[in-house]
Formats: C-alpha cells, sequence, structure tokens
C-alpha cells in the first residue's frame, strides 16, 4: 500500500533522515518530508543506510537538535 497521501495528515513534529548513499535516496526522502507538515529533513552525508552507526556522533547531534526543539 501507497501512504504517501496521508502524510500531509501527520500533526506532529517529524524527523526524516538518510545516507548520502542510501537506497532511499535523499531525493525521495526530501520529497516525504516536503509533505509532512513540521517536518525535518537531514541527509548524513558519510552514510549508507545506517547513520548511527556510520556517524554515530553526527547522528546523536541531529536527534538531541530535533528531541530539544
Amino acid at each position: 500500500m501507497d501512504f504517501t497521501s496521508q502524510l500531509e495528515k501527520i500533526d506532529i513534529p517529524t524527523l526524516f533522515t538518510c545516507g548520502r548513499y542510501d537506497e532511499a535516496t535523499p531525493a525521495s526522502t526530501a520529497y516525504f518530508s516536503s509533505l509532512t507538515p513540521h517536518s525535518t529533513f537531514h541527509v548524513f552525508e558519510n552514510s549508507a543506510h545506517m547513520g548511527y552507526v556510520e556517524e554515530p556522533e553526527a547522528y546523536v547531534q541531529v536527534m538531541n537538535a530535533f528531541l530539544d526543539d
């Protein structure tokens, strides 16, 4: 099922992340983020799919900034 049309109904802050070399490409992730109100989008520049493993310090910074907001 495709729930893309439902993204506009998400009414809480939402964080979309991906890696520069992710199969969930930055372009597709940015697209889904653009459809979601109150969303934030971040690309981990030196990662594929597991930014939390490949860039743990950057991942913690992004998560903390999102949660602090």
